[in-house]
């Protein structure tokens, strides 16, 4: 097996893991939350989001995710393997993360701002819808990077375009 195909199972896998916590939280979470209230959600955000793990864990999933795509990528494109079905999937994966983490830089500092918020009703209603947009944005940009890497996967498996001598 190619190190670049190791490197984009990595990818795979890590972004497999924001994609999935991604549809939850659009799906299940949010929904809930919205129901709940904006102090309710302040309160576990600032114990979960806020807490020490996830301040650890959340960077470390997303730049993982997008060091390994952007990595494979560079591989793939210096490997000039053909046939190339793997090439559109590696290189939108790679791009679909760097774009994640661009919209991070818009959803994030509204994740930090709850901790300063209080328990202003307004104010914390103002960071729940923003931060429900741009994390919607930044979810979306995560799970297609996870199927772009799947799909890239499938190509180089299918095709058998990658050996152990191709990167």
């Amino acid at each position: 097996m190619s190190r670049i195909t190791k490197i984009l199972i990595a990818a795979t896998f890590i972004d497999g893991i924001l994609a999935s916590g991604n549809i939850n939280r659009a799906f299940v979470d949010m929904p809930a939350w919205a129901q709940v209230g904006p102090i309710g959600w302040a309160t576990f955000s600032r114990y979960a989001d806020l807490g020490p793990a996830a301040i650890i864990l959340y960077p470390f999933e997303a730049f993982a995710g997008m060091i390994l795509s952007v990595a494979a990528a560079i591989l793939f494109y210096r490997a000039r393997v053909r046939p190339r079905a793997g090439a559109l999937p590696i290189y939108t994966g790679a791009l679909l993360t760097v774009a994640g983490l661009v919209v991070t830089a818009k959803a994030a500092p509204i994740m930090l701002s709850v901790r300063h918020l209080g328990n202003d009703p307004v104010a914390l209603e103002q960071a729940f819808r923003g931060f429900q947009f741009w994390g919607g944005v930044r979810g979306v940009f995560q799970v297609l990077a996870y199927f772009a890497n799947f799909w890239a996967l499938v190509a180089i498996f299918r095709t058998g375009a990658m050996r152990a001598s191709d990167g």
